[in-house]
């Protein structure tokens, strides 16, 4: 994939992350500023089609990712997404009130999560499991039929299989990874993404927190979010360091 390529595809990611609506050759040109002609960007578009990184939906419709490419963006073509100070702030001191508060530390961690997020997210923790937010998805067109919705139901009744999934890879470090559409290890829709990561209480004990969204979600902001969060659940200084901001 050349340079340009990337681009068209960097470009197809965000578009399509933004409206869920298929891509064309002529909205890439003036969106984004292409110099190329449309049929230059089509013949470009083709390639990366051929390769496996977007297809077309329907007959006449722009293109839109596939898991490959979402994956590639992801791995190679996303830039990290630095949250602002004053996120920053919001999380330390929300976290900060419910580790004081201790009581339905699950509970509150997913709340917070969906909250900031705009998903439906989950905090898997030794003693409490809980997931929230759905009504942050379900007005997403990927959720609109009735099986899909069914399917989200049943992942988040069943959502400790994630927990022993992430923890079955026994990561020593903390770190916030992109489980994208079909490449989940548990039953998930095709459109969903999950952005996880494991965290260790104080206690010693491990857990898992998430964000679940459609497959086009911003994964940029989402894998920051739970990096910095996760960071934070497991720092031994949390309350030094919100005594100091």
């Amino acid at each position: 994939m050349d340079i340009r390529q990337q681009k068209i595809l960097a470009a197809i990611v965000k578009d399509y992350s933004e409206t869920a609506n298929p891509v064309g050759s002529k909205e890439l040109v003036e969106k984004y500023h292409f110099k190329e002609s449309s049929a230059t960007i089509r013949n470009d578009m083709a390639v990366l089609e051929k390769a496996g990184f977007i297809f077309q939906p329907h007959k006449s419709a722009g293109r839109i990712p596939t898991d490959r490419g979402y994956r590639f963006f992801v791995n190679e073509l996303m830039r990290r997404f630095e949250l602002s100070e004053r996120e920053r702030k919001l999380l330390r001191h929300e976290l900060s009130k419910l580790q004081l508060q201790h009581e339905q530390l699950g509970r509150s961690i997913s709340n917070l999560l969906a909250q900031v997020s705009g998903s439906a997210a989950f905090a898997l923790l030794p003693n409490e499991s809980s997931a929230t937010g759905l009504s942050h998805i379900i007005g997403d067109p990927e959720f609109a039929d009735s099986k899909t919705m069914k399917q989200v139901a049943e992942l988040l009744e069943n959502i400790d299989d994630i927990k022993k999934t992430v923890n079955s890879k026994q990561k020593t470090e903390i770190t916030a990874e992109a489980i994208i559409g079909g490449e989940s290890p548990i039953p998930v829709p095709k459109n969903l993404s999950l952005v996880v990561s494991n965290v260790r209480l104080r206690d010693g004990k491990k857990g898992v927190i998430g964000i679940i969204g459609p497959k086009r979600m911003a994964y940029a902001k989402n894998l920051s979010i739970i990096n910095y969060l996760a960071k934070l659940i497991s720092g031994p200084v949390l309350i030094i360091i919100v005594i100091q901001f």
